[in-house]
């Protein structure tokens, strides 16, 4: 999911969006740049929160949103990406089946990506859903992201238990922040995102952003009917995982 998605339901779960809670939200998508893989970021939940128990318990929320975010325990993304219900994959991947030749098409991809980077689309949707809906959560995304402060703090103790270096770490806050510098999300903001990433993935320099424009506003509609009833049940489902650690 986005990033302004994952501060929605961070909020749902737990309650609050103090910043660490949001940067704590977003931190798994973070750390791409600074070489941890998918799996490693998205598992990190409960190691963290060990850690910050042990050695620095005020900055527990910074755990709770990493958990909410994750696979393992199963959060957000383990639910819209991996597994939902009787779906094949997550709930975004069985939204995305109708835009899969849609997506190919626009985009340039090969038809062995297109269901993959077709949820991509929804996720969009589904972010451009949560800013209509919410835009407060806009400025606060980027209060948390200029909180350069608890971001130094939070490096120096993420730096220990990922063994990396702090600097490294503080780079990719600043490269997600830099990514995300704007004052305001439409599907246009979207596409010229998504095309930056999918050069830096394929080396793919130009896609249909008039077309990409129109798919994320048709993922929208497609997730429009049933996704605050999805974010209720994965609150269900992780409200337990949460309670035992609160």
């Amino acid at each position: 999911m986005y990033p302004l998605t994952h501060l929605y339901f961070a909020e749902m779960v737990l309650g609050t969006l103090d910043d660490k809670t949001i940067l704590g939200s977003i931190f798994p998508d973070i750390t791409v740049s600074a070489g941890i893989d998918w799996n490693r970021s998205h598992t990190l939940g409960l190691e963290l929160w060990r850690h910050f128990r042990s050695n620095n318990k005020c900055l527990l929320n910074f755990s709770l949103g990493v958990i909410s975010h994750g696979i393992d325990p199963k959060g957000l993304d383990y639910y819209s990406d991996e597994k939902y219900g009787d779906f094949e994959k997550g709930y975004c991947y069985e939204k995305a089946r109708p835009l899969v030749d849609s997506v190919v098409e626009a985009c340039n991809l090969s038809s062995d990506d297109g269901w993959w980077k077709a949820h991509n689309f929804i996720e969009m949707g589904i972010e451009l859903f949560i800013y209509e809906e919410r835009p407060e959560l806009l400025p606060l995304f980027r209060r948390a992201l200029d909180n350069v402060p608890l971001i130094v703090v939070l490096c120096k103790e993420l730096a220990l238990v990922l063994v990396k270096d702090e600097t490294a770490l503080k780079r990719s806050f600043t490269s997600f922040r830099n990514f995300f510098d704007r004052e305001y999300l439409d599907a246009q903001l979207l596409a010229a995102r998504f095309q930056k990433q999918l050069y830096f993935r394929y080396n793919i320099e130009s896609i249909d952003l008039v077309k990409c424009q129109s798919i994320i506003h048709k993922g929208k509609e497609l997730i429009a009917p049933d996704i605050k009833q999805f974010f209720q049940e994965v609150k269900e489902q992780l409200s337990p995982v949460m309670s035992k650690l609160r």
